[in-house]
């Protein structure tokens, strides 16, 4: 009897320290409760729902928006799917075609002969001399450059400002003489700013079938201002190459505007330019090479209008109107030029 107290007595100790061996000295703190790190296979179900990238075109054929921004919301992995389920390879066989989001480039070749009005230039057998008259010319006029492509409101009829034209090339340049109807002549602009006075303008496009449909200017397309003179024509013209004696106005200047990289006064076009009364003619060559063409030849076609400016207002730098052989023409829109045609 006298045992069995004795070991209840020690039970009741073992419990007593038990209970209080958190806070005795010589008995460690135990291990905080803590809930057990979710299975590999149930993450999908304790993971926070994550966004998925855009749809790309390649998986949706009808979406060509590049950056869609739409979103979706995956669905939870089933928690008896395991994760070689998940990766398991698929046969290649069973896969359909992976469509690609890149665009084809775009292309504007076309045809090698601009559908507008066509400037024919005739074959010479020998050099024109650049005097401003016609004597040399064989060429007939042709092509009335009365079509208004600017300051409509301005002009008045064909007195106020229109043209003809003669044309004719050789291995070296492209001849040009153009007759003009104005009722008054006002020239003062210089370099870039001749087309704000009385003057002829060109556009060129050495290579038409490249860039058939690009409405837009490149380094084979030229803009060229040609000016009979500053402030007057009649004491300023050329004669056997040379400017006339005792010439007080400046003389005739040609200045490129394009392409950019080539702009500026060009002296090797050689102008020659005569006045009459209420009209004015302006005969020029110009070199091939300035051009960027390395061999012409009879049959060629290019890109061209050429158009007059007008002003009529003294003492002023003024474009009031242009009219052009080519009614569609726009400077830097090649597609709105015509034909030149080296017959």
């Amino acid at each position: 009897m006298k045992k069995s107290k004795l070991v209840y007595i020690f039970m009741v100790a073992i419990m007593i320290a038990a209970l209080t061996g958190c806070t005795l000295p010589g008995f460690s703190t135990p291990t905080p409760f803590t809930f057990p790190t979710p299975d590999k296979t149930m993450t999908a179900l304790f993971e926070p729902t994550q966004a998925v990238p855009a749809t790309s075109a390649a998986d949706d054929p009808g979406s060509d928006t590049e950056g869609d921004q739409e979103t979706a919301t995956p669905k939870a992995v089933p928690t008896n799917t395991q994760e070689a389920d998940q990766t398991e390879e698929v046969p290649d066989t069973a896969l359909p075609p992976v469509a690609t989001a890149t665009k084809a480039p775009v292309s504007y070749v076309g045809p090698a002969v601009r559908s507008g009005p066509s400037v024919i230039a005739e074959k010479r057998t020998s050099p024109i001399v650049i005097d401003g008259s016609v004597a040399e010319w064989t060429a007939t006029w042709q092509k009335v450059i009365n079509y208004v492509v600017f300051g409509a409101g301005n002009w008045t009829n064909k007195d106020d400002c229109s043209g003809i034209i003669k044309a004719a090339w050789d291995e070296d340049y492209l001849y040009l003489n153009v007759k003009v109807k104005d009722d008054k002549y006002v020239q003062e602009g210089v370099a870039e700013k001749i087309y704000l006075g009385d003057s002829i303008e060109i556009v060129f496009d050495r290579y038409v079938s490249g860039d058939y449909y690009l409405q837009a200017m490149t380094g084979d397309d030229y803009q060229i201002g040609i000016s009979p003179g500053r402030y007057g024509i009649e004491t300023c013209y050329i004669v056997n190459g040379k400017l006339s004696v005792g010439c007080s106005p400046e003389p005739p200047q040609a200045y490129m505007w394009a392409p950019k990289a080539s702009a500026g006064v060009k002296t090797e076009i050689k102008i020659g330019a005569v006045e009459g009364d209420s009209w004015y003619q302006v005969e020029f060559k110009i070199p091939w090479s300035l051009l960027g063409v390395a061999d012409p030849k009879a049959g060629d076609h290019y890109g061209f209008a050429i158009s007059i400016s007008d002003n009529d207002v003294d003492d002023k730098l003024l474009q009031q109107s242009m009219v052009s052989n080519v009614s569609t023409r726009f400077y830097n829109n090649p597609t709105s030029w015509g034909d030149l045609y080296l017959k």
